[in-house]
């Protein structure tokens, strides 16, 4: 049995047997991974501790059939910050929603690890506008699993957005925007309100800790993101309507 040494963040954790653990992770080098932790939940373990969701790890392992076994793991950061707060931690679980949807299985990008980890430093350093940086990490992500959207022009027509009267609409299966006219080319298209166009292209463009704290078209954003991963994700990993459950 190969045995590695990589880091990861840990994006699920449930419970298997008396005392063992199957978790997630997202790691640097090997993308998607699923593996056991043996005693994990046994008493005087102090391996559990270090294996709390959203975590960011360095552990060894070996690799098997179906899962690897974890063997050692440090703290990298434990964003526990994240985990005590609610709603921080819908955020963070939807977050997670969208790696596990648009993951290219066991293929490595640590474009998509570096993306997950600043979210939640950035998620974990404010006070408010969770729903906002939940949003842009899912355009991001979206953009860099290449699934992104088209908002530069309408996705039937190619008029842009500037030259369009009327209402524009998003089209989550058809990946992008709809001026008036072609509006109808798309059953599950739907309207999008006055400037919320302009915010889905700052949120693509801004880095994700100069996002603002507040912002108004927060509700519209988020729909936009979730029902375009929806469309488009490749795994059968479901985004939650509801969030995220706190760790078990």
């Amino acid at each position: 049995m190969a045995v590695y040494r990589n880091k990861g963040i840990v994006l699920r954790s449930i419970r298997f047997g008396e005392a063992d653990r199957i978790l997630d992770l997202y790691t640097q080098d090997a993308g998607l991974i699923s593996a056991i932790a043996k005693g994990i939940r046994k008493t005087r373990s102090k391996f559990g501790a270090r294996l709390e969701p959203l975590s960011c790890v360095e552990f060894m392992a070996y690799s098997g059939r179906s899962l690897d076994t974890l063997t050692q793991a440090e703290t990298l950061r434990s964003f526990h910050k994240i985990r005590e707060d609610l709603v921080r931690f819908d955020a963070a679980a939807r977050m997670v929603g969208y790696v596990k949807s648009l993951s290219g299985g066991d293929e490595a990008d640590r474009r998509v690890f570096n993306l997950l980890y600043h979210a939640l430093d950035a998620l974990e350093g404010r006070g408010s506008g969770f729903e906002v940086m939940e949003a842009a990490f899912g355009m991001k992500l979206a953009i860099l699993a290449g699934y992104a959207p088209q908002l530069d022009a309408c996705v039937e027509c190619g008029m842009e957005p500037e030259d369009l009267e009327g209402m524009i609409r998003f089209a989550p299966d058809l990946g992008g925007i709809l001026c008036a006219e072609c509006g109808g080319g798309s059953r599950d298209s739907f309207p999008l309100p006055p400037g919320a166009l302009e915010r889905l292209r700052a949120i693509v463009r801004l880095p994700l800790k100069e996002l603002p704290e507040t912002e108004r078209m927060s509700e519209a954003l988020r729909r936009v993101v979730r029902s375009h991963v929806i469309a488009h994700a490749p795994s059968n990993a479901l985004i939650s309507e509801g969030g995220g459950r706190r760790p078990a």
